[in-house]
């Protein structure tokens, strides 16, 4: 079973995303609500650290607010709000400093 399928328990991982170093997560649903990825989530930030950025950023919909939850669970902070030119969806960026 790969890591990234419905049935995923929890996937975190750290990526490069428009210069910044972005953490993030992916859960299969019977597996939401139950700390996994709050638990999952930490390791990632030493990866930020290691890929020589003083901080760590996630990217979220306003409307996912159980992703929210976890991001502000970790510490992120709310850095700014934008509209997507293409989709005019709204988005959130968040920031940790380390």
């Amino acid at each position: 079973m790969g890591l990234l399928t419905r049935t995923a328990v929890a996937a975190p991982g750290v990526s490069a995303r428009m210069g910044e170093i972005e953490i993030g997560w992916r859960l299969g649903r019977a597996y939401w609500g139950k700390g996994y990825v709050t638990a999952a989530a930490a390791p990632p930030w030493s990866g930020c650290g290691q890929r020589g950025s003083g901080w760590c950023t996630r990217w979220s919909t306003p409307d996912n607010e159980r992703s929210i939850a976890v991001t502000q669970r970790l510490g992120m902070d709310l850095a700014e709000t934008f509209v997507l030119p293409r989709s005019e969806e709204r988005g959130h960026r968040y920031l940790l400093e380390l």
